[in-house]
């Protein structure tokens, strides 16, 4: 017996293989982003332990590219050239957590446009394969099998992708944001050992200028 996507395959006009060569790169493509994703946020997690054990001990932290490092290094270039002041910190350490969740957060939309997007192509091609077996039927006269064979495969197999692409891509979409805000809550439990980083660093200046 012929393997079903063969089969339909090869029953598909040329509309409903672009149709099934569109989905199938939308799921390659989401795929992509989802083993991505969850490698950085595997190495992010890890490295900001690090980050964070080195911070809270108060010991020289090492150039290690995370979440974590990143903001700290981010508010330290501020200081160093007077770029804040005390009153603007509290606003410039939100500022600091806002750019690192964007860029955890990046290609997660293209992640969310998928889910929306391939259903719909897979029902499109679903309603152009319909069009097709009844236009045969009208032209033929006949409903045979043969004559509506090819146009309900096309229906039915570009459905079938549809839900296979977006299906992953929206639980990939869902368990990365949950994966993200998690990681970020632990960073926002030392946004008052930075704020006292930040605050002793100020009293230390003032008191060298005096």
């Amino acid at each position: 017996m012929e393997n079903i996507w063969i089969s339909a395959w090869k029953h598909c006009d040329i509309f409903g293989k672009i149709d099934l060569v569109l989905l199938g790169i939308l799921s390659i493509y989401s795929w992509y982003i989802i083993f991505e994703k969850i490698s950085i946020l595997r190495i992010s997690y890890k490295r900001n332990k690090e980050v964070e054990k080195s911070f809270l001990a108060q010991k020289e932290i090492k150039k290690i590219p995370c979440p974590l490092y990143s903001t700290l290094d981010y508010l330290t270039t501020l200081i160093r050239y007077d770029k804040i002041t005390p009153d603007m910190s509290k606003k410039y350490i939100e500022k600091a957590f806002v750019r690192e969740q964007n860029n955890l957060e990046k290609n997660l939309t293209s992640l969310a446009t998928i889910t929306a997007i391939a259903p719909f192509l897979g029902l499109l091609g679903t309603v152009w394969g319909l069009l097709i077996a009844f236009t045969n039927m009208s032209i033929t006269g006949s409903s045979s099998i043969k004559v509506v064979a090819s146009g309900v495969a096309e229906a039915l197999i570009t459905t079938v992708l549809g839900l296979l692409v977006a299906i992953p891509a929206a639980v990939g979409y869902n368990f990365l944001r949950d994966k993200i805000q998690i990681l970020m809550d632990e960073m926002e439990f030392l946004i008052p050992q930075i704020e006292k980083f930040l605050d002793e660093y100020f009293i230390k200046q003032n008191e060298k200028q005096k």
